[in-house]
């Protein structure tokens, strides 16, 4: 089959995120200056993903060169269509024919690469021998050393013989079998080419289809004359295109947070995850006070394409944005002065730029990214994702097994003491060595003249930007710590779980522990190479004791470690109250949809709502309506740039009316009252469950005696809007019993505090009803969560009370008129 290119166009992600819908059509063009940042300011938009282009094709009316065979294994025997492939170096077969022929070869991971550089990995491909034939010949051929692949994603094939030999006089009288829609399982390479040599030829005009006849019998191809032959757009290829389905999948990994503690056990690890561990455990040592390690790799032997003028041109584009700026260009080129000081990266010598097999080595693109929150830091960043025909680096990692610490876990414990503290490790991917075997893998281009040729460095350390530096970060870092654990258990242990990427949160009971705890903190991380700085505390009495500056700064909880933005609207520390509150920074772009300048539209109000980061689930009461209201546009079919209607847009507003309140609750980060032993012995847990017709959700509180009066203190909530498909009121709130249990269950997990009683609380009778009767009686909605509950509760720790009374319905329904920041306890 012939492809021709009609049209190709350069699009940002921004533009691809917005019109993944549109991309058939391609009826837009991609004004690229405009899109600047939410990338990156000093990043152009047309190097930086040079590789998103939009394909269209046109189709030639054309007839393939496929051929019915048999394939054999022994007594087994299947027939099939073959794609004859000149193109192709070896021959590839269909997983399913194996599996129905029954035969098993040796696993030789295979990488296919397809026209235009597309290239995938066939981690599982075998290598066998197999038997051809002709369609009803009995005479046998052997195929030697085929790759089997998972799906070869060939065209069908159709042929009706009589129409096209009524057209062509050359090609009567063949013995061709008529096929409609046959799907090629197998495609037969230069390998195998004495199956398909020419025995005999019928050849007609220029603009004709031929016939050949080989071993496997006779094939027709090339192109026909039709009268109802038309120009059709049969496809496109977009990357980074984002269909409805994606942007669905995309909303569900950014509530997966909220999910934490409050989800089905997790899965057993996988093989990629057990392959990570393996290559962590073998590759990392320890080489004084540092640590070595390797990257992840796919498969052993990895193999990368030719990527120098993919990376040439990305340095060029970046330059061009920094000749605008000398100051910036400056700050740039100490930054990699310093990195050579510092051992990070090194020029390459003249034998690694010759000797090293190209294979193995890989060009990465060189970015810069800047917080506006803090315009004096400055950072650089390897744009790993960057392909060379479909290969990147990343491509060719794996992430690694999760060993992040999940941030509610870590902010739960810091609020159990009453000296809180904390601080973060200087340049934490940078103290990891890489292995010498790995680093040509890690080459970068810059040049501090425009004018000079570009010269090539290499990394030494782990790289912001690769998929496989978050996990191998988190390994080192807990295998230090292990290391000192007989020593220092109290430091490790709170090395292990107070840390959050880079950031360690931590709380004492007096100021004299809170000195130790971080002095051992600070010691066990210098003997892995990290430095931790930047300490903040409750108390003066730390910070000086620490050699810190007394400082003003308040601590979001609300960046994103993994690509080193913040969201706009998070859970902020302010150490100097020591209290908990809430930014609600709005994105520029985002302002006159809250102003009431412009209309928004379902992609504005998503944005929003999308915009809280509330692990903790404070804000629950406001967040929930927000979640009803997406749910609300998505069940009226609205599109993502349709302006929502009249009266969603009363709910709206009705909504961010209420988002100055926000900034003025304040919440101690503290459990308890400071200056006054809690008596421990009294503490309980008591978590409120509720559901309403539009969601469901449940609260939880501490209550403890303190001087001999009750103290309560709100310690977690989680909401969940009802699902589309309409349950009843008592199955709703059996859902939120679910809920809770799994609340009281993780909160249990993630504090040490000593919990003595355990009570939960639903104005439901008829879930009161169900928890204490016997599962097995119901069906299996209500029999397999009674059951869950029974595996997470006691029976006797159940109680019920009045509607009137239950806090949790604050969480699951919208209260008109009543101001949000009274109901904050």
């Amino acid at each position: 089959m012939r492809w021709e290119a009609v049209r190709k166009w350069s699009l940002c992600k921004n533009c691809l995120n917005d019109h993944g819908d549109s991309l058939c059509k391609l009826s837009f063009r991609c004004n690229v200056g405009s899109c600047s940042e939410s990338h990156n300011p000093l990043l152009h938009p047309e190097e930086a993903y040079a590789d998103c282009n939009v394909h269209r094709f046109q189709q030639k009316s054309v007839i393939f060169r496929t051929v019915p065979v048999t394939l054999y294994n022994g007594k087994y025997a299947i027939d099939t269509i073959a794609f004859l492939d000149e193109g192709s170096s070896y021959t590839l077969v269909e997983n399913v024919l194996t599996k129905l022929l029954k035969t098993k070869g040796v696993v030789q991971p295979l990488r296919v690469t397809w026209t235009a550089g597309v290239s995938r990995v066939e981690k599982d491909s075998q290598r066998l021998n197999l038997s051809i034939s002709a369609r009803g010949s009995t005479q046998r051929f052997q195929i030697q050393d085929a790759h089997t692949v998972e799906e070869l994603k060939l065209p069908k094939q159709t042929l009706d013989l009589k129409e096209v030999a009524n057209q062509y006089v050359h090609l009567r009288d063949l013995p061709v079998p008529d096929s409609k829609h046959s799907v090629p399982r197998i495609l037969i390479g230069l390998k195998d080419l004495h199956l398909y040599t020419p025995l005999e030829t019928r050849v007609g005009r220029p603009d004709e289809p031929i016939a050949v006849k080989s071993k496997l019998g006779w094939t027709v191809y090339g192109p026909i004359r039709s009268a109802d032959l038309k120009e059709e757009f049969v496809g496109h290829h977009s990357c980074g295109g984002v269909s409805n389905q994606e942007l669905h999948d995309l909303l569900k990994e950014h509530y997966a947070l909220e999910e934490a503690g409050v989800t089905a056990a997790l899965l057993p690890e996988s093989s990629e995850d057990r392959r990570a561990r393996e290559i962590l455990d073998s590759t990392t040592v320890r080489i004084g006070d540092r640590f070595e390690t390797g990257l992840l790799w796919i498969v052993d032997e990895p193999s990368f394409p030719d990527s120098y003028a993919m990376a040439l041109r990305r340095m060029k584009g970046l330059e061009k944005r920094l000749l605008k700026d000398e100051i910036l260009y400056n700050r740039v080129r100490s930054t990699i002065a310093d990195y050579l000081t510092k051992g990070y990266a090194h020029k390459a010598t003249f034998q690694e730029l010759h000797e090293h097999p190209a294979s193995k080595v890989w060009y990465l693109p060189l970015n810069i990214v800047i917080n506006p929150r803090k315009p004096e830091k400055l950072r650089l960043v390897w744009d790993a994702a960057a392909a060379v025909g479909g290969v990147s680096l990343n491509s060719q990692l794996l992430t690694g097994p999760d060993m992040l610490t999940s941030l509610p876990s870590v902010i739960c414990r810091f609020r159990e003491r009453e000296v809180g503290f904390g601080g973060d490790i200087k340049e934490m991917y940078h103290q990891l060595r890489i292995r010498k075997e790995d680093q040509q893998a890690q080459r970068f281009l810059f040049r501090n003249d425009p004018c000079a040729r570009p010269e090539v460095y290499v990394m030494n350390v782990a790289t912001f930007g690769s998929t496989c530096s978050p996990c191998s970060a988190q390994f080192v870092k807990n295998k230090n710590a292990d290391e000192f654990f007989s020593q220092y258990p109290e430091a490790s242990r709170a090395i292990v779980d107070n840390h959050y990427v880079d950031d360690y949160f931590d709380c004492t009971d007096t100021v004299g522990e809170a000195i130790k705890r971080a002095k051992d903190v600070r010691y066990i991380h210098s003997r892995g190479g990290f430095d931790i700085r930047n300490w903040v505390a409750s108390s003066n009495d730390v910070l000086r004791a620490l050699g810190e500056a007394k400082t003003e700064q308040q601590v979001h909880f609300h960046q994103d470690k993994h690509t080193g933005t913040e969201r706009v609207l998070g859970i902020v520390w302010n150490p100097k109250s020591d209290e908990l509150c809430f930014s609600t920074r709005l994105r520029d772009e985002l302002i006159p949809f809250i102003s009431g300048e412009r209309w928004p539209t379902k992609r504005a109000v998503l944005s929003c709502v999308m915009s809280f980061f509330d692990p903790l689930g404070l804000l629950a009461p406001f967040t929930i309506y927000g979640k009803m209201l997406i749910q609300d546009l998505w069940r009226r079919g609205c599109e993502w740039d349709e302006e929502i209607d009249e009266e969603s847009m009363m709910k709206w507003r009705n909504w961010i009316e209420r988002l100055p309140e926000i900034e003025r609750i304040r919440m101690p980060r503290y459990h308890f009252v400071k200056g006054q032993a809690p008596d421990y012995s009294t503490l309980q847990l008591h978590v409120f469950v509720d559901a309403s017709s539009n969601a469901y959700g449940c609260v939880a509180y501490f209550r403890i005696l303190i001087a001999g009066k009750p103290h309560c203190s709100l310690v977690m909530a989680k909401s969940k809007v009802a699902p589309l498909k309409q349950l009843t009121i008592p199955r709703l709130e059996l859902q939120g019993a679910v809920l809770g249990s799994r609340l009281m269950n993780t909160i249990m997990e993630t504090h040490s505090l000593p919990i003595k009683q355990r009570f939960i609380w639903t104005d439901s009778r008829t879930v009161l009803s169900w928890i204490h009767s016997d599962q097995r009686k119901y069906k299996q909605f209500v029999a397999f969560r009674i059951g869950e509950i029974h595996t997470l509760s006691k029976q006797c720790e159940w109680r019920w009370l009045p509607t009137k009374h239950n806090v949790a319905d604050d969480v699951t329904k919208w209260h008109a008129g009543r101001r949000f920041e009274s109901d904050t306890p």
